[in-house]
């Protein structure tokens, strides 16, 4: 599955050195809900590392989308604001962490690529 393949992706990226840089500037955990799939995932940004699974303990926030959703998202094919609107995004939990995932992605960018 291609959510698979960026999480575990996405978990190497945060093990380097930028990676690590880019998580404590957030330093929260955030799930991702794929209804369509049924998979969940969290970023453990605390931990620096993704995974399939339920979190330990209580996220900062967490998200609801189609994976398909997900996957143009993280390609940086679509805007996340504009997803948000169209209701194709759910958020639920803390705002202001949400707004900063943008930032640890595009610190990712290179090594997520798909």
């Amino acid at each position: 599955k291609m959510a698979d393949a960026l999480f575990s992706k996405m978990s190497a990226a945060l093990s380097t050195p930028a990676g690590q840089q880019a998580a404590k500037k957030i330093n929260e955990v955030i799930v991702y809900e794929f209804p369509d799939t049924g998979a969940v995932y969290v970023m453990d940004l605390k931990a620096g590392k993704a995974y399939k699974g339920k979190p330990d303990g209580e996220p900062a926030c967490s998200f609801k989308m189609d994976e398909k959703v997900f996957l143009e998202l993280a390609g940086g094919k679509a805007d996340p604001m504009g997803l948000f609107m169209e209701g194709k995004i759910e958020l639920d939990g803390d705002t202001d962490v949400a707004m900063k995932i943008g930032k640890v992605l595009k610190a990712l960018e290179k090594e997520i690529k798909l």
